[in-house]
């Protein structure tokens, strides 16, 4: 093992880069001898080899690798951030190293310690840290106040209290550290830094440190902190008016504070994401109606398409649906300066809102030209549950030129479930073409009255019966499909049977893996691993001649059996002659995990497929 270790190090010499890298990769399974050279390489001229010196390091860990490294605090800004990072990782190991660092006549040694203790946090003692917040050095009294926080020390707030009145770096880190301490008693302390009306005093305090005064008061989330912020209000500026507001809404804001709805309304048409999204909850709360039109058209104006709108449209909704909204999104149907999109809007809002008032409305609308609006009007129908709307749906489900438009109408008649749309919807699956329309057919008379459709299946075509088969629980029904003269419908019978996961329903799987179609077989091996059903007839399933049939069956054993057994039973296929199947075992095996996997995969690594051997190199690097 020495010679071995002596010759690996050797190769951080060599001249070729990646023989260095991998070398210093190779000394992370070494022990304390490899410390030294390690840190060597963390100066190598290649950016690989640095990077692969620095993670065997953390990997051998100890206090040996942390006080090897100290040194490197003082070295060059590249070597210093390393040992940070090192230093950070090695955790526990590296606290009683830093103590002394405390001490250091270097000011930046002695903040690097402060951040690196806040950080690690584990086994780290607050309390000799307090006296640095009279720290000679500016930098290193506000990296203490920031530690003491960090670590959720509350015996510092009298002296985070004390740095308040320090310089205005210290202070803002001060600020910090009492709102992420939730220090109440220090809310009249801080409540000093905001000014009285005369300018003098304004002038004393600096505008950013009033600013971090208003959020630190925010944070701390008090009824006296309401009372200072309240008190404040009225000698603000715009900027600060605004920052009041957000602390307020992040307190809490009450009914009683109606007064400050058109400050916050400014926030919703003036400010950025970060301030709509809170003054959308103090909307809300205020259950501004006047709002409304102003959140429906900023929700109209977002392009869906786009992917941070999409969280913002919701955040909009949400807060307008918070609202006794009703009145107002009803006025908006008839506005004709409102956006296509914000009009969509206001149609989904109403059905998520019940609206039986705006059920005449919608159906005027299930005429209009734009097609999307009459899909929306559809869906909001459904919701809605109008049994008014039948007659209409229904024409639109049958003459509508657009087949989404269709879909929508048939998808509200099967939310409403009302009788006198079973007839139609019926006699529409013989005329209907698009299969996604049919689909919603099926679904919709399902729910309208799921025994009168399926008491003939026969009379149904082989497009709708594979959709029972893919749709119904009823075991029954399953059953019968399973033995369908088609082939999809049988297939998907066999995967409906493996959601019902029945003894009935396992029993009739396994009957069909000896079928002579591969697929029948195979869909009975999804069943199987769907109903999580382990089995020798399972396991049978592993030698069977079509390797897709295997592909699968891989997969079901894995999720059906328990994590030794399933290993033990398709590690055999990693010598399976199809590729597809050797992938599907390997991957099988690495998310079963465990020592079995890694020494099963470690048994194969030379395998003679290159794909393959990558495969399991990475599949061992997952574990």
């Amino acid at each position: 093992m020495a010679k071995s270790i002596k010759r690996t190090i050797e190769k951080l010499a060599a001249a070729d880069p990646s023989v260095r890298r991998g070398a210093a990769e190779e000394l992370a399974e070494g022990d304390e001898r490899a410390i030294y050279p390690l840190v060597r390489a963390l100066s190598d001229a290649n950016a690989g080899v640095q990077d692969a010196a620095m993670r065997a390091l953390i990997r051998i860990g100890g206090e040996v690798t942390a006080y090897m490294v100290l040194p490197l605090l003082r070295e060059s800004s590249l070597l210093r951030n390393t040992a940070l990072i090192i230093l950070k990782e090695l955790g526990r190991s590296s606290v009683p190293l830093l103590y002394p660092l405390l001490k250091d006549k270097d000011p930046d040694i002695r903040k690097f310690a402060l951040d690196l203790l806040g950080e690690i946090k584990e086994g780290v003692e607050p309390a000799p840290i307090v006296p640095y917040l009279k720290d000679p050095n500016a930098n290193v009294r506000a990296a203490a106040a920031k530690t003491v926080s960090e670590l959720g020390y509350k015996a510092a707030i009298p002296e985070l209290i004390n740095a308040l009145h320090d310089d205005e770096w210290v202070c803002f880190s001060a600020l910090e550290a009492l709102g992420e301490l939730r220090a109440e008693n220090a809310i009249e302390h801080i409540a000093q830094l905001l000014p009285s009306s005369s300018a003098h005093i304004r002038n004393a305090v600096s505008d950013a440190v009033r600013l971090a005064v208003i959020e630190t008061l925010g944070k701390l989330g008090s009824e006296r902190s309401i009372g200072v912020l309240r008190s404040y209000l009225p000698r603000t500026d715009a900027d600060e008016r605004y920052a009041v507001i957000k602390s307020l809404i992040q307190i809490g804001i009450t009914p009683d504070m109606a007064d400050l709805t058109g400050s916050i309304i400014t926030m919703i048409r003036e400010g950025d994401w970060e301030d709509r999204k809170i003054a959308l909850r103090g909307l809300a709360t205020l259950n501004c109606r006047e709002a409304v039109p102003l959140l429906v058209d900023l929700a109209g104006s977002l392009d869906p398409s786009l992917p941070e709108n999409e969280e913002r449209i919701v955040a909009v909704r949400a807060a307008i649906g918070a609202m006794d909204a009703e009145e107002e999104l009803l006025k908006l149907l008839d506005a004709a300066d409102l956006k296509f999109r914000g009009k969509h809007i206001a149609i989904e809002l109403l059905g998520e809102l019940n609206s039986r008032k705006a059920v005449p409305r919608l159906i005027e609308y299930l005429n209009d030209v734009r097609r999307d609006l009459r899909r929306a009007s559809s869906q909001a129908l459904g919701d809605i549950g109008a049994t008014e709307s039948i007659e209409s749906l229904l024409e639109t489900s049958q003459r509508d030129a657009d087949a989404h438009v269709r879909r929508s109408a048939i998808e509200a008649l099967g939310t409403i479930r009302s009788k006198d749309a079973f007839r139609p919807l019926l006699d529409m699956l013989d005329l209907e073409r698009y299969p996604d329309v049919i689909e919603r057919i099926v679904g919709a008379l399902l729910k309208i009255d799921a025994p009168a459709f399926l008491s003939n299946l026969a009379r149904y075509g082989d497009t709708v019966r594979e959709l029972v088969a893919k749709t119904v629980q009823e075991i029954d029904i399953l059953l019968t499909l399973a033995d369908d003269g088609n082939k999809k419908v049988r297939s998907a019978a066999l995967y409906g049977l493996g959601r019902a996961g029945t003894d009935r329903a396992r029993s009739r799987l396994i009957g069909f893996l000896g079928d002579r179609d591969p697929e029948i077989r195979k869909a009975a091996v999804v069943g199987l691993g769907e109903a999580r059903y382990c089995s020798p007839e399972l396991f049978n399933a592993l030698i069977d001649p079509d390797q897709w049939v295997r592909f699968y069956a891989v997969k079901a054993v894995a999720s059906s059996c328990d994590r030794e057994e399933a290993i033990r039973e398709i590690s055999a296929l990693l010598h399976d002659a199809s590729i597809p199947v050797v992938m599907s075992v390997i991957d099988a095996v690495a998310a079963l995990g465990g020592r079995e996997a890694y020494e099963t995969l470690s048994a194969h690594g030379e395998h003679p497929n290159p794909d393959v051997r990558d495969k399991i190199k990475e599949a061992l690097g997952s574990l």
